[in-house]
């Protein structure tokens, strides 16, 4: 499959990898990103090819429609306020963007005939379980409104499919990282405690940091979303990419210090974070099968090449 595909979040952290992959399969690939906080230079490989065309909107904006007017393909729906953080602070926000916006990037694909859309939600679906690793066939329960906002956008896609005809792949992610990934105090913890050692500043653990996460590389996730949207078939697909091991939150901590050896900073300890979930690493039994796709780079070949592109950020 290729054709033409619609990318919005392009210019985040996963959407500009997906956006350069997509290039290299041939696919003609339109962006979309607001940039409030994606970065344009995340996509300064891809605005040089003639098959991308980028678009600075909101993914809420009405003029989508007269901006996309041509029939698409496959859209990959990636943008989203993807933290708990922000979302207890501001639930009305993370709605809109998660939800509505979800909602009329369905609406773009139904008038514009799209076949196929693919939807990024999020492991922080599926709460605190019992059984672990998780499937996809656990309850959800949303601890958080971003939680909620996922579950929310993953039922709208599913009604499309059902009353519009247009396939949807769900890919639950489960803490992606690497290059690329923005630096703030509503970003990944991988991104922030990397960039916490390099600047020599405390490193944050939330909690005593007995938590644990599965963690995948940002290839492996790019891999595997354009398999899902390849993916044959007329029925929708709910799938996890999950890292296949757990680490804690303060061992991880460690491991980053010993990547950074020059690093003064110290490990310290504050409250633990509102909404946050306790242990999450996802099954990867139904995506193998469905999609013949395993995770492929080692967490610390991971780790390694995400301090070194931050460091070289910072030199």
């Amino acid at each position: 499959m290729s054709g033409t595909a619609v990318v919005t979040g392009a210019a985040g952290f996963v959407g500009s990898h997906l956006v350069d992959n997509l290039l290299k399969e041939g696919f003609s690939v339109i962006g979309l990103d607001s940039l409030k906080t994606g970065q344009r230079t995340n996509l300064d490989e891809a605005l040089t090819h003639d098959n991308f065309r980028f678009e600075e909107v909101d993914i809420c904006s009405k003029d989508l429609l007269k901006m996309l007017k041509d029939p698409i393909d496959i859209v990959f729906h990636l943008a989203a306020i993807s933290s708990v953080k922000l979302s207890t602070e501001n639930p009305i926000e993370v709605n809109r963007v998660n939800v509505d916006g979800t909602l009329n990037m369905l609406e773009v694909a139904r008038r514009r005939n799209a076949g196929r859309f693919v939807f990024s939600s999020s492991a922080a679906v599926y709460g605190n379980p019992e059984v672990l690793p998780i499937s996809e066939g656990t309850s959800l329960n949303p601890l958080s409104p971003y939680a909620a906002s996922k579950i929310a956008a993953e039922m709208y896609c599913r009604s499309y499919g059902h009353l519009h005809g247009i396939t949807p792949t769900i890919f639950r992610y489960f803490n992606v990282f690497g290059p690329r990934q923005e630096y703030s105090e509503y970003s990944g913890v991988i991104s922030i405690f990397i960039n916490q050692g390099l600047k020599n500043l405390d490193i944050t653990v939330d909690g005593d940091g007995s938590q644990t996460r599965s963690f995948i590389y940002v290839d492996d996730v790019v891999k595997a979303t354009i398999l899902g949207g390849r993916k044959n078939g007329s029925n929708e697909l709910v799938l996890n990419l999950s890292g296949t091991d757990s680490i804690s939150i303060l061992e991880l901590a460690k491991r980053i210090k010993e990547y950074i050896p020059e690093s003064t900073s110290t490990i310290v300890h504050r409250n633990a974070r509102e909404g946050d979930v306790k242990d999450s690493i996802g099954s990867m039994e139904r995506t193998s099968a469905v999609l013949g796709f395993s995770p492929a780079v080692h967490f610390n070949t991971g780790l390694e090449s995400t301090v070194s592109w931050y460091r070289s950020r910072l030199s």
